[in-house]
């Protein structure tokens, strides 16, 4: 038999990139594993999840800040960001944002600029900013199902692990932590990592194409999407799932 380039093409191409993706998924899977790590240290120093939102009631949602800030220590040395949490986070006067931080051998404290932590991005992920070059994320929290969600008190059945209006934690969840999404990746309506709203809470609406490359979440995976659990352990959602059963796993009880 004679191979020819194209033939020899045909058969390895698609080989590396089996390769390839397979280690950005593991990649991201171990992302998402460090962010849950992060997230359940909060949890366990605070007795509770981030809000979904931080900063003053008076400004909305999208206009408050992003829970990420909340978690930069939980997941490795970082500093404390120096926000004004009652202007909105995209306030021009506010640049350029600075993070307060030390190091010890002498101890020494100083200022930086403000970066993300690297628990933010998907390694299939593209690379987007803000006007400011702030960049934006590729995994963003669960908030319930339907498009309020994110509003609803923890007793609803139709509410998720995050909310504008508190802090969530793992006692509201009653069918089971193992079983109940934290967060998710997604390559559709991204926003900056900073800014709060749907750029980094994101609810679910059953009557949208869930998982994939126009849908809710998912999309950066050929099949479906990376999501992880309360619990910490990560799953490989596929585009095939069905809406009442990622429904059942964004809430914290059976929804309605």
């Amino acid at each position: 038999m004679i191979f020819t380039l194209a033939t020899f093409a045909l058969l390895v191409f698609p080989a590396i990139y089996h390769v390839r993706e397979s280690a950005r998924r593991e990649q991201c899977k171990n992302t998402l594993k460090q962010l849950s790590l992060a997230l359940l240290n909060y949890h366990d120093t605070c007795g509770m999840f981030p809000y979904g939102a931080v900063g003053s009631i008076e400004l909305p949602p999208e206009k408050r800040w992003s829970w990420y800030l909340c978690i930069g220590n939980y997941w490795g040395h970082y500093g404390v960001p120096e926000i004004d949490y009652n202007r909105p986070w995209d306030d021009p006067a506010l640049r350029p944002l600075i993070l307060h931080t030390w190091r010890n051998g002498p101890f020494e404290e100083f200022d930086v600029p403000l970066v993300p932590f690297p628990v933010i991005k998907c390694p299939n992920g593209t690379l987007q900013t803000h006007i400011d070059g702030q960049p934006f994320t590729d995994y963003v929290g669960t908030a319930g199902v339907t498009p309020e969600a994110a509003m609803l008190p923890a007793s609803s059945h139709r509410a998720g692990l995050w909310s504008y209006e508190d802090g969530r934690s793992l006692s509201d969840i009653h069918d089971g932590v193992s079983n109940t999404v934290l967060a998710m990746e997604t390559s559709s309506s991204n926003g900056c990592w900073l800014a709060g709203g749907p750029s980094t809470v994101r609810e679910y609406d059953p009557a949208l194409p869930t998982i994939g490359s126009s849908a809710q979440f998912g999309g950066l995976h050929s099949g479906g999407g990376m999501a992880v659990f309360a619990d910490g352990h990560v799953s490989f959602l596929a585009e095939s799932i069905s809406t009442s059963v990622l429904a059942e796993m964004m809430t914290v009880a059976d929804p309605d």
